[in-house]
């Protein structure tokens, strides 16, 4: 893991409608209600500075910048996988389609963690889906940043750049079990991005 700043970025006055948390109830509600933490947690990251106009290239009124934990998740997974082959470790495929065909298995400890297969397989239908999705984009070692704009997130992992859109708060994709990806939603987010970087990207003459 490793500390980034990430710039939070906005054309109106964030504090017109709050801000963490208390802004996504603001802007999409919160019919479920969910746990909010953001003011009991504060104290476990850096604090976010209030950055004048002018202070950054990005052309909006208002930009604060803070700090977050990036994770390297491809290094992570390698090695965890690395680590898990070489005690002996081995994938092995199959199917279940009820709690007692675990019986038939060898092993005398088996841990549970299907994720949404759970709902099928012990019939549990407390489990909710979220479905989620990110756009990717090639590598850039040069972007070590982070920007938050329009309800679109980016983080640069060492494995490509993460694009995510977030337009509804904690709501979204609740109790949504569809994986197909939506290009046009990874497309809008790159485009809001896009339309971001380029009020101060300008070509060199000549």
């Amino acid at each position: 893991m490793e500390w980034i700043d990430h710039y939070n970025v906005f054309d109106s006055d964030p504090r017109s409608q709050g801000e963490g948390d208390a802004q996504a109830n603001t802007l999409y509600g919160d019919t479920l209600g969910f746990g909010h933490y953001a003011d009991r947690i504060a104290d476990l990251t850096p604090r976010t500075e209030r950055l004048p106009p002018g202070a950054t290239p990005f052309d909006v009124p208002y930009v604060s910048r803070g700090s977050t934990l990036m994770f390297n998740v491809a290094d992570y997974g390698h090695t965890l996988m690395t680590d898990f082959f070489a005690a002996g470790g081995k994938f092995q495929r199959a199917e279940f389609h009820s709690p007692a065909e675990l019986a038939a298995l060898k092993e005398k400890v088996v841990i549970n963690c299907p994720g949404y297969g759970g709902r099928d397989l012990w019939k549990d239908e407390s489990i909710t889906p979220v479905r989620g999705q990110i756009g990717w984009l090639i590598p850039q070692p040069e972007l070590t940043y982070g920007v938050f704009y329009k309800d679109v997130n980016v983080l640069p992992r060492r494995d490509g750049i993460v694009v995510q859109a977030l337009e509804g708060g904690d709501l979204k994709g609740y109790n949504d079990s569809n994986e197909t990806p939506d290009r046009a939603e990874s497309e809008r987010a790159v485009a809001a991005m896009g339309e971001l970087y380029s009020r101060y990207w300008k070509p060199r003459a000549g």
